[in-house]
């Protein structure tokens, strides 16, 4: 083979892996959001008070939440759910705080649960954002920003950690959080480079979490297979004072609030946010 030929076909075995990566890629980021399609109400789920409302984001979408008001004065949780499930089950785990009088702003994200639209980082830090600018209208009462507790869960990390990076809240909750979503592909797939290879659906929590000055607390199973302590770990150091990591010996991804969940974050809470209800 001639020197010629030979750099013709090193071009063209070149081509052959950009396009073949391009599509990788392409399949890979399409294959990132498994929500579940369940499409009831809150009726469904035994969520009273709790209400599906609509509204328009920036833009111009109309976006669904599940609501409750709060009881007299007590905060708000701006609630974002996790991968692999739809809203029902998501607000479902919010029902110990329900039943001391908080109130709940959960989104529901653009491709689960039944509704349209195309998941992604960007549409819904965009829909949160939408979601706290019209909170006192979707609430029909004010709640003050010291007041506005958001809490994510596992995926909803990414985009609670966003919002309270861009807008004032009384206190930040991270539930089996990351440090960034592409390092947990790269735990997943034993060690390849994900966060080299993404450019975009990379929820980089640690880049934003020092513009954060709320208080910080994070929870954390130590038996979590899906998304490793050390990564939790991580963002935590880089964050700001006030802070707390709890960890749970017996927890796992999806059991924290069996464990001790609810009341370290009430006990949080109280300290921290004003209105918060004296626990029994």
């Amino acid at each position: 083979m001639s020197l010629q030929n030979g750099l013709i076909l090193l071009g063209v075995l070149i081509v052959l892996a950009v396009i073949t990566g391009f599509a990788g890629m392409r399949l890979f980021y399409g294959s990132i959001y498994k929500f579940e399609p369940a499409t009831g109400g809150p009726e469904s789920y035994t969520l009273d008070g709790v209400r599906e409302v609509t509204f328009a984001s920036e833009d111009g979408a109309e976006i669904t939440a599940w609501i409750k008001p709060p009881v007299d004065d007590a905060p708000v949780i701006l609630y974002f759910m996790g991968n692999f499930t739809s809203i029902g089950p998501s607000v479902g785990r919010l029902k110990p705080f329900l039943g001391k009088g908080f109130g709940v702003a959960a989104l529901v994200y653009r491709g689960s649960s039944g509704k349209g639209g195309t998941p992604s980082e960007d549409a819904f830090a965009a829909d949160a954002r939408a979601l706290y600018d019209q909170l006192d209208k979707l609430m029909d009462m004010d709640i003050p920003e010291n007041r506005r507790i958001v809490h994510g869960y596992s995926l909803g990390t990414g985009v609670a950690v966003r919002l309270a990076a861009e807008r004032s809240v009384a206190a930040l909750t991270l539930e089996a959080a990351y440090a960034r979503f592409c390092d947990y592909f790269t735990d997943k797939y034993h060690g390849l480079p994900f966060c080299r290879l993404m450019s975009r659906e990379r929820y980089d929590s640690i880049n934003r979490i020092e513009a954060i000055n709320a208080p910080l607390l994070m929870l954390h199973g130590e038996q979590d297979t899906a998304i490793r302590m050390h990564s939790a770990r991580k963002l935590f150091e880089a964050a700001a004072e006030p802070k707390s990591f709890r960890t749970y010996m017996d927890g796992n991804h999806v059991n924290l609030a069996e464990q001790g969940l609810i009341e370290d974050s009430l006990a949080f809470y109280k300290t921290h946010v004003p209105g918060t209800p004296v626990t029994d």
